[in-house]
């Protein structure tokens, strides 16, 4: 599965996001995305207690983003990097949303 790095004003644009993720995740610093739009990850610092959080969403069946994963107080930005995109891979196979499949 292809996952790209993206920037906030795609994430938010291009996605169809309405709302605002960093009241919940933090201070969003990287954000990526599927070949195919349907998964979506982002990473954030948390405010409070300085760990690093992500959240992956996908799209349920009316096409809207829902939360799919989400950890917090991971150690390193490294650490959450590489379990978001575990995470987003997962999310995907679990969700028959793999590239080529519907």
């Amino acid at each position: 599965m292809a996952i790209r790095a993206t920037n906030r004003a795609e994430f938010i644009r291009r996605l169809s996001l309405r709302n605002d993720l960093e009241r919940w995740v933090g201070k969003e610093v990287e954000w990526f995305v599927d070949a195919q739009r349907n998964i979506i990850g982002t990473i954030a610092i948390a405010a409070r207690y300085e760990g690093w959080n992500y959240v992956v969403l996908a799209k349920n069946r009316l096409g809207k983003f829902q939360a799919a994963s989400r950890r917090e107080n991971l150690f390193s930005l490294d650490e959450a990097r590489e379990d978001c995109l575990h995470a987003m891979e997962t999310d995907c196979t679990i969700l028959g949303l793999l590239s080529g499949t519907d």
